[in-house]
């Protein structure tokens, strides 16, 4: 995947949530601020 760029608009994607439903960044389009985490993995 390539680098993105500071101050670019975010790439878009669709990953599953905890209860495995679909959530694209475009679900989110009219918010102002969406924050975005990823875990990898709980120890």
């Amino acid at each position: 995947m390539a680098k993105v760029e500071l101050n670019s608009p975010a790439p878009q994607f669709t990953l599953l949530d905890f209860n495995e439903n679909s959530v694209s960044l475009s679900d989110f389009a009219n918010r102002k601020n969406v924050l975005v985490v990823f875990n990898r993995g709980f120890i």
